[in-house]
């Protein structure tokens, strides 16, 4: 499955896979726009996987910081970006980053 197959997920009227191959063409912008929209959602994963809110916002910072990294040179994330920014929340939320 690649991300152009099937409908696109929209979160708060942006399609995150668009901005994610835009930011992995270098726009930062694009990526900014993506944080925008999904940093919600990922600190909503974060709060059930941690103990508290503190924990959740410090973590916050990190996926997204590994996010940028791992696209960087890719022309688009491995999979939709929800739920590649699940997979990297999970993962840092149980101290694996």
């Amino acid at each position: 499955m690649t991300l152009t197959d099937g409908a696109r997920p929209d979160v708060g009227g942006a399609d995150v896979d668009a901005l994610l191959m835009r930011a992995a063409a270098g726009d930062c912008d694009a990526f900014l726009e993506f944080y925008d929209v999904t940093s919600p959602r990922v600190y909503a994963v974060l709060l059930t996987l941690t103990p508290s809110a503190d924990s959740a916002s410090s973590l916050l910072e990190g996926i997204y910081a590994e996010a940028w990294e791992r696209l960087r040179g890719r022309s688009a994330p491995p999979c939709p970006g929800m739920e590649w920014m699940s997979v990297i929340a999970h993962r840092h939320a149980a101290g694996r980053p």
